[in-house]
């Protein structure tokens, strides 16, 4: 697996992640009309403990992530839908001109697929509902989508943590 990644099986139940996709269902918006991204916010509380325990979980892991010079939190807390036959199929870390605040992407897969997160050195996430999957925004973890073979409606609940201008 890649330095600084976290991957964590049945991180939430089925029950936690149908009820997610239920709230997609209910206040989706469009995106992305090109590679058939859709999402909608969510409110931080949902899921406020299962939150809190996914940056216990890495940080007991990655304990240098304190040294990071400055204070990081949670933001752009969404639920993202992709169409059969769509996914973000082009190469990308989370970390650039228009994100230069971020240093975590946190991913949990909502649905089961034949298929996953790609990284560029040839390592793959396979999707399980319910899995956690967290990685540096940078581009040493330079990703893309895998199609499903399976042509199935992929949910995900993605979120990244990034440094506070706010001090």
């Amino acid at each position: 697996m890649l330095d600084h990644t976290l991957v964590v099986r049945k991180f939430l139940s089925n029950e936690d992640c149908n009820s997610l996709i239920e709230i997609y269902n209910k206040n989706n918006k469009v995106i992305d009309k090109n590679c058939g991204y859709n999402c909608c916010s969510i409110d931080n509380n949902i899921l406020n403990n299962k939150l809190n325990n996914v940056v216990k979980l890495y940080t007991d892991k990655f304990p240098e992530i304190f040294y990071t010079k400055d204070k990081w939190f949670l933001n752009e807390l969404r639920i993202k839908h992709f169409k059969p036959k769509k996914y973000f199929k082009d190469w990308h870390s989370e970390h650039g001109i228009e994100s230069p605040l971020r240093i975590l992407a946190v991913q949990i897969y909502l649905s089961d697929h034949n298929c996953g997160t790609k990284f560029f050195n040839g390592e793959t996430i396979k999707s399980e509902k319910g899995k956690l999957a967290v990685w540096p925004a940078y581009f040493t973890h330079t990703h893309k989508g895998e199609p499903c073979p399976d042509n199935k409606d992929r949910y995900l609940l993605s979120w990244y943590y990034s440094f506070n201008l706010k001090k």
